[in-house]
């Protein structure tokens, strides 16, 4: 199958970004969004092999079962693993599963969930510094035991009470849809394509709730500090 316009601007896009110093490269493009380029070895026993060289310039053996490719291209020949389950009417096409996946690589050049993540290190620090202070009603109670008579932050020792803010965090912001910026799409021709969208949409929301799950935990752990350098 001859390599379609989409994915070769893709992969000179690639190429000049990632180059190795390497005239022409082979490259894997994966149903999630993601590309490896290298030089692929071979093709053999439902698993293709291929040479890539990390950041500092070694050179890695690798392996990825064809079930996760959509495609690879070889000597700049796109050959396309991905098949339509005919018996599911509800399937991707080639084409759906295409725009999906180049939705998917959008999403993962270009989607920074910067909000996301500081409002969650804000959420997090301020659910483990109320976790520090002590009620005054608390004191006052009949039943209360400790040395305290007034009451204030970092007079009560941190609970499990914060590791909560991490989990919410990340379903939370796992559900609210938005919508997509033009700057956003590197792929301008599948503007209000609904394969694209979904593609787009997966991995912004895996992005999200990373972002929130590492953000609160930042958080709680600069409370934890604040809580250990001031605590009466």
């Amino acid at each position: 199958m001859n390599l379609h316009a989409p994915f070769l601007l893709l992969l000179v896009l690639l190429t000049a970004s990632f180059s190795y110093g390497q005239a022409e490269q082979d490259s894997i493009i994966l149903l999630n969004g993601r590309v490896y380029l290298g030089a692929i070895i071979s093709t053999d026993n439902q698993l293709v092999t291929f040479t890539e060289k990390d950041k500092k310039g070694n050179v890695l053996n690798s392996q990825i079962e064809e079930y996760r490719i959509f495609s690879y291209t070889r000597n700049n020949k796109e050959t396309v693993l991905y098949t339509q389950n005919d018996e599911m009417d509800n399937f991707p096409t080639i084409t759906e599963a295409r725009n999906t996946t180049l939705g998917s690589y959008d999403a993962r050049q270009t989607f920074k969930p910067r909000f996301v993540f500081w409002s969650s290190v804000v959420v997090g620090y301020g659910a483990t510094l109320w976790d520090t202070y002590l009620l005054q009603k608390t004191i006052d109670n009949k039943d209360y035991i400790g040395s305290e008579t007034t009451g204030g932050f970092f007079k009560s020792k941190p609970s499990l009470f914060p590791v909560l803010a991490p989990l919410l965090l990340s379903v939370t912001w796992s559900i609210p849809s938005f919508r997509i910026k033009p700057e956003q799409m590197i792929q301008k021709h599948l503007l209000n394509d609904e394969s694209y969208y979904r593609g787009f949409h997966r991995i912004a929301k895996q992005k999200r709730m990373l972002a929130a799950l590492t953000g609160s935990v930042i958080g709680i752990g600069a409370g934890l500090i604040t809580y250990g350098v001031f605590k009466p």
